[in-house]
C-alpha cells in the first residue's frame, strides 16, 4: 500500500512538474513570438518611410534629369546632330546614378520601321555605351504613354538588359512644329523590392528557432516521464506547433495585405480621399482601390463571401485584376465584366464578391459607375444626403459572360462620395441589433455639417464603436470616403 500510494504521489509531481514546464514552455514562446513580430513590425514601419522618401527622391530626380535634357534633344534631332544627341543622353547616365539608362525611340509611322537606342552604363566595365533597341519597343507602356502628355511612369516590367525590375519615367519628343517625333525615357530600378523579401525571411526564421527548441524539449521530457502518453502529447504539440506558426503568417498576412492596400492621395486640387479596413480576423475579404489615370479619378470598393484566408486569397486576386483592366478600359461596365470573366473563370469554390466601381472625371466631376450587387454609396452634401441611383446586379464570380449596365451621376464642386461594406450596416452589438442603414443616415445628417472626408470617416467610426460597444466583430468593415473639391 505503501509503494502504490508513493507511487500514485510521484504520479502526481511528476504531472505538476510538466505541466509547469509546459507552461514556462508557453511563456517564452508568447514572449519569444511577440519579440519577433514588434521587431519585425518595427523593421517594415522603418523601411516603408525610408522607402516612400527614397521613392520621391529618385522619382523627382529622374523627371528633372530628362526635363533638363529634352530641350537639347530636340534641338539636336532639329538639327541633325547624332553625335551630339547619343553625348546628351551620355551625360544623364553618367550624372545620375539613380538612373541606369535612357531609352531614346523614334516614332513609329505608317511604315512600320523602328528605330531606338538604349544609353546605359556597363556593369562590368562602368563605361557608358550605346546600343540599339533589338525589341519591339511599341509594345512597352513607356513608349505608349510617353507619345502623350508631359510625362509618365510606366508600370513595373523586368528589364532586358538588366535582371532587375525597372520603371521607366518617359516624355514625348517634339520638333519645332510641336509635332511628336521621339519619346525619351529615364530607366530606374526597384531595388527596394528585393531588399523587403530578404528582410520577411529572416526575421521570420529567427522567430521559429527559439519556438523549435523549446517544443522540442518540451517533447523530449514528456516522452522520458510518460510514455505511456506520447502519442498524446506529440499530437498535442503538434496542432500547438501549427497554430503558433500559423499565427505567425496570418500576422505577416496581415501586414502584406494592409500594404497592398493604395497609398494615401497626394495632396491635389481636385480630390481628397480617405479609407479604413478593419477585418474581423488577422485577413479579411473587403477591399478598395483608387488611383488618377488620365484626368480621371479610377476607385473601387467590394466584399468577397466569408472571412479569413479564402477570402483574402479572393480579395488579392480581385484587387490585382482591377489595376489590370482599368489602366486600359474606362468604361465603369467593362471593367467589371473583366473582373467578373476573372473571378469566374475555374471557380470551383463557390465564393463570390460584391463590387462597385466608379470613374470620376476630375475636370467636370461627372461620374460613370457600375454595380455588383454592392450596397449602394451615399452622395453628402453638407448636411443633406442621397443615394446614387442603383441597377440590381448579380455579384462577381456567379456567372461568367454577365452583361452589368454603366450608369451615369454628376457630382458638385464640394460633395462627398460615402462607400462601405455591409459590415457597417450589419455590425452588432451585443444584443444580436444590427447597425442598420438608418444610423448611417443619422450619423451623417444628425451633427454638424463635415469639411473634408477625414471628419466623416472619423464620425462614423465613433458612432458605429459605441454602439457595438466592445462586442466581437462579426464582419469586416471597410469605409471610403472621396471628395471632388472641383
Amino acid at each position: 500500500m505503501n509503494t502504490s500510494r508513493q507511487t500514485k504521489i510521484r504520479s502526481i509531481v511528476v504531472l505538476v512538474v510538466a505541466a509547469i514546464f509546459l507552461e514556462l514552455t508557453t511563456a517564452v514562446q508568447y514572449i519569444s513570438t511577440r519579440r519577433a513580430i514588434t521587431a519585425q513590425i518595427t523593421e517594415m514601419a522603418k523601411h516603408d518611410l525610408t522607402s516612400a522618401n527614397r521613392t520621391f527622391e529618385v522619382k523627382e530626380i529622374a523627371e528633372a534629369a530628362i526635363a533638363a535634357v529634352l530641350p537639347e534633344v530636340e534641338r539636336f534631332i532639329d538639327t541633325q546632330q547624332q553625335d551630339s544627341l547619343h553625348m546628351a543622353l551620355q551625360r544623364v547616365v553618367a550624372n545620375h546614378p539613380e538612373i541606369v539608362g535612357v531609352d531614346f525611340a523614334y516614332r513609329v509611322g505608317s511604315d512600320g520601321l523602328r528605330d531606338g537606342y538604349f544609353t546605359f552604363k556597363d556593369d562590368v566595365t562602368n563605361e557608358i555605351k550605346d546600343t540599339v533597341i533589338g525589341f519591339d519597343y511599341t509594345e512597352r507602356t513607356w513608349y505608349r504613354e510617353g507619345l502623350h502628355g508631359n510625362g509618365s511612369w510606366s508600370e513595373p516590367y523586368m528589364s532586358r538588359y538588366y535582371v532587375a525590375l525597372m520603371s521607366t519615367f518617359s516624355r514625348p519628343v517634339h520638333d519645332p512644329q510641336g509635332r511628336v517625333v521621339a519619346v525619351i525615357g529615364a530607366d530606374v530600378p526597384m531595388r527596394e523590392l528585393s531588399s523587403m523579401a530578404v528582410q520577411l525571411y529572416d526575421n521570420q526564421q529567427r522567430s521559429l528557432i527559439p519556438v523549435i527548441i523549446f517544443q522540442l524539449i518540451g517533447l523530449v521530457v514528456l516522452g522520458f516521464i510518460m510514455y505511456r502518453s506520447i502519442l498524446s502529447v506529440r499530437k498535442l504539440s503538434k496542432v500547438s506547433a501549427e497554430k503558433e506558426l500559423m499565427n505567425k503568417e496570418l500576422s505577416i498576412a496581415n501586414a502584406i495585405q494592409t500594404a497592398m492596400l493604395p497609398p494615401p492621395m497626394p495632396a491635389n486640387e481636385f480630390v481628397d480621399i480617405v479609407g479604413s479596413q478593419v477585418p474581423a480576423k488577422q485577413v479579411g475579404g473587403d477591399f478598395y482601390d483608387y488611383f488618377i489615370r488620365d484626368g480621371k479619378l479610377f476607385f473601387n470598393i467590394g466584399d468577397v463571401c466569408g472571412k479569413g484566408i479564402p477570402a483574402a486569397l479572393v480579395m488579392s486576386m480581385t484587387q490585382a485584376v482591377f489595376r489590370t483592366i482599368a489602366t486600359k478600359i474606362d468604361d465603369p461596365a467593362q471593367i467589371v465584366k473583366g473582373m467578373n470573366t476573372m473571378a469566374s473563370r475555374g471557380n470551383t469554390t463557390g465564393m463570390f464578391a460584391t463590387l462597385f466601381v466608379g470613374v470620376l472625371d476630375l475636370a467636370t466631376g461627372h461620374l460613370s459607375y457600375s454595380n455588383a450587387g454592392h450596397e449602394k454609396p451615399i452622395i453628402v452634401t453638407g448636411k443633406d444626403m442621397r443615394y446614387l441611383s442603383m441597377t440590381a446586379n448579380v455579384p462577381i464570380g456567379i456567372v461568367e459572360g454577365k452583361e452589368y449596365k454603366t450608369q451615369k451621376a454628376d457630382i458638385a464642386a464640394g460633395d462627398m462620395i460615402f462607400l462601405y461594406t455591409d459590415g457597417l450596416t450589419e455590425a452588432m452589438n451585443a444584443g444580436e441589433e444590427l447597425f442598420g442603414i438608418k444610423r448611417i443616415e443619422n450619423a451623417i445628417c444628425g451633427g454638424s455639417q463635415f469639411v473634408d472626408p477625414k471628419q466623416l470617416l472619423d464620425a462614423m467610426k465613433r458612432t458605429v464603436s459605441i454602439f457595438v460597444n466592445g462586442a466581437e466583430q462579426s464582419d469586416d468593415l471597410t469605409m471610403l470616403v472621396i471628395k471632388y473639391k472641383g
